[in-house]
This record gives structure tokens, C-alpha cells and sequence, in this order.
């Protein structure tokens, strides 16, 4: 977990991407993406949890129990799917801090921007009275700050393409996702700025001394991977990784705000650009949303020069199994090899994970 100094704002923790992290942040929190640590099981949850449950809620409850987010102020869980109304019912009782749970719309339509922009307005009324009052100038400052972040996540990401990012290790991208959503946006700013300044040179001279040789894409896809699989993936040479989940580029490639400094907009407004922002980034298994999301796939495999595809296919989980499905038509369709991998999100998985992938790669040689 990331170590923010002393003195700095608390951490209130969030899981889903379509939550808001500037809302969160305007209340004066450093908002902090809870996300499964690489323990062996799910402990002793079956109390609260049942087995047949997706693994994501149930390895989150067992860390939580464990002591692993202690230094959390409070939870936003956002109502993403039933294991996670599950998740907030238990931790509303169990918690010694406060857990809100956000209502999301499945849609994204206008109806479903109006109904999001007034869950968000409570959002912000419960967060101001735990924090600082959410009123205009917080928003627009947070928003300004979260622009400036997204600007320099692109520019990482352009110049990384799809391998390392800014001297992280070839599973960079999600590493940098990973950082940037458990971070407090100032100190991760801060952090961008000086790695592209001291790189700007090593660029240009590449730019001018250097052509850069396309390599085949590993697309990673379906639900959060795996503890491992990354790793595993990145000791065989000759594939860059392209993590579209939404621990990776679901979340480092969320449109910007419309905001502008010569604007001054009402709170309403403001509510209103953040709800359709959120609403309009790239669509998850979660939307009803069939189109979008076969049109976004299509779009993927035909701008990346894509080898092979990996998914991970939450035990449990609905949304992943019926995704999987639509997928595994396209990628039939352009003869893509793809391999399902299901998993416990735990180490336990990784043995029998790495002979699986390893042999699925080496067919791709």
C-alpha cells in the first residue's frame, strides 16, 4: 500500500472506477483504491461470505479483517454488482469507520446522467459532513488537479506505448494505474512531472537516433488479474502487455473533465460534468451496454497489432462469464488464440496458473 506522509489528508477508500475520485478529494480525503493484497485465501469469511461468491469482495473482507487497510478513514463502495452490496453490508456493521455505498446507473443515457449527478450531490453531503464541505472552489481545484493528471498519465502512456512505464518493469502499466489510483493526486503530479522532465532528452535522442520495432500485443482483459500473472507474462520476451482491465487501462484512460480556468460553472454543473465524465469512460462488463462494448473489443483488436488474448474470468461473476462470450465470438472471428483463466485472485493459483500460461505461450512461438 502506499505511505502517504504524516499530516497528510485521510485515505478514504473506493473499488469501483466509476467511482469519483474528485469528489472524494474535494472533501479533503486522499481517495485509495482497495484492492486484493497477495495472501494465500480468502481466511475466515464464510461467515459473512458465502464460497460461491466472487472472490473479489471475499479476499477484500479477509484483508480488511486482517488489519491490511487499517489506516483508512472510511469506505465508498460503489453498488456495482450484488457481491458488492454484499461487501458494503457487512462492513457497515463490522467498520469502525464510515461506509457510504453509491448507487451507479447501468445505463448511459440522460436519464441515467441526471439520477448519477443527484447520487453524486449526496455523495458529496455525506463526505463534507465526515470532512471538508464540498462547495465550488474545492471542485473546481480538485478538477483542475485531476486534468493535470490525466494530461500526464497520457503523456506516459504515449511515450511507453504498450510495454514499460517510465522506467517500471515491462508490467509497468498497471503498475502505474495501480500508483496513480492509491496515491494523493498532488504527490503523484509531482512525481510524473519529474519523470517526464529527466526523460525528455532520452526521448528526443531516441526519437532522432532510434525507430521503434512494433511488438505483438498480449491483450489482458476480463476481470482484475490474477496476483502474479503479470509477472509471469513479462518474463516472456517478445510480447508487450496491454492490460485492458480496469486495474490498468480502463482506469489510467478516463476522459478528461470540460472544464476550463475562464469557467466559472454552478454546483450543479459541476455535478453534472463528473456524472457524465464517469459515465462516458470506457465501458466495463457492468453496462447495459452490449454495443459499446463489442465496439470498443473491435476497436482494440483492430488498432493493436494483437498476438493473443488472455481473460480473466472471475469465478462467480456473471458480467465476466457473459463478456467472455462476446469476446470469444470476435476473436473467432479475426482467428485470435485466447486462452480463460479463472481464478481465486490468491497465491494459490499460481502454480497452476504459470503452467497454463507457459503453455499457451509457447504455442504462440
Amino acid at each position: 500500500m502506499t505511505e502517504e506522509t504524516a499530516g497528510s489528508p485521510k485515505k478514504v477508500g473506493w473499488f469501483c472506477t466509476y467511482t469519483p475520485e474528485e469528489i472524494i478529494h474535494a472533501a479533503g480525503f486522499t481517495p485509495y483504491r482497495v484492492l486484493p493484497q497477495s495472501t494465500s485465501g480468502a481466511g475466515n469469511v464464510e461467515d459473512a461470505l458465502p464460497a460461491n461468491l466472487c472472490p473479489y469482495p471475499r479476499k477484500i473482507l479477509s484483508n480488511i479483517r486482517r488489519g491490511l487497510y487499517k489506516d483508512l478513514h472510511g469506505i465508498v463502495v460503489a453498488n456495482s454488482c450484488n457481491a458488492m452490496i454484499h461487501l458494503y453490508n457487512v462492513l457497515k456493521e463490522e467498520s469502525d469507520s464510515f461506509v457510504y455505498l453509491l448507487d451507479l446507473p447501468r445505463k448511459q443515457d440522460g436519464k441515467a446522467v441526471d439520477y448519477f449527478t443527484r447520487e453524486l450531490e449526496l455523495l458529496a453531503g455525506f463526505l463534507g459532513s465526515e470532512g471538508e464541505t464540498v462547495t465550488e472552489n474545492r471542485l473546481v481545484q480538485t478538477i483542475k488537479t485531476y486534468r493535470h493528471k490525466n494530461d500526464l498519465l497520457q503523456i506516459m502512456i504515449s511515450r511507453n506505448g504498450q510495454t514499460s512505464a517510465a522506467g517500471h518493469s515491462p508490467v509497468g502499466l498497471s503498475e502505474l494505474a495501480i500508483e496513480a489510483a492509491c496515491s494523493a493526486p498532488e504527490t503523484f503530479n509531482r512525481k510524473l512531472e519529474g519523470i517526464i522532465a529527466k526523460e525528455q532528452n532520452g526521448y528526443k535522442q531516441n526519437a532522432e537516433g532510434e525507430s521503434r520495432t512494433e511488438t505483438s500485443c498480449l491483450l489482458l482483459t476480463g476481470g482484475l488479474p490474477p496476483h502474479g500473472l503479470e509477472e509471469i507474462l513479462a518474463k516472456r520476451p517478445g510480447f508487450s502487455i496491454y492490460p485492458e482491465n480496469c486495474s490498468g487501462m480502463r482506469y489510467l484512460q478516463k476522459p478528461l473533465l470540460p472544464l476550463s480556468p475562464n469557467e466559472n460553472p454552478l454546483r450543479e454543473e459541476l455535478f453534472e460534468m463528473i456524472a457524465c465524465n464517469y459515465l462516458e469512460k470506457l465501458p466495463c462488463p457492468r453496462i447495459f451496454n452490449r454495443q459499446a462494448r463489442e465496439d470498443y473489443y473491435r476497436r482494440l483488436l483492430d488498432e493493436l497489432p494483437v498476438r493473443a488474448v488472455i481473460y480473466q474470468d472471475l469465478l462467480f461473476c456473471d458480467m465476466c462469464h457473459y463478456d467472455y462470450l462476446m469476446l470469444k465470438n470476435l476473436m473467432e472471428e479475426k482467428d485470435i488464440p485466447h486462452l480463460k483463466l479463472k481464478t481465486e485472485l490468491g497465491k494459490e493459483d499460481l502454480g497452476q496458473l504459470k503452467t497454463r500460461v507457459e503453455a499457451f505461450l509457447e504455442i504462440l512461438e
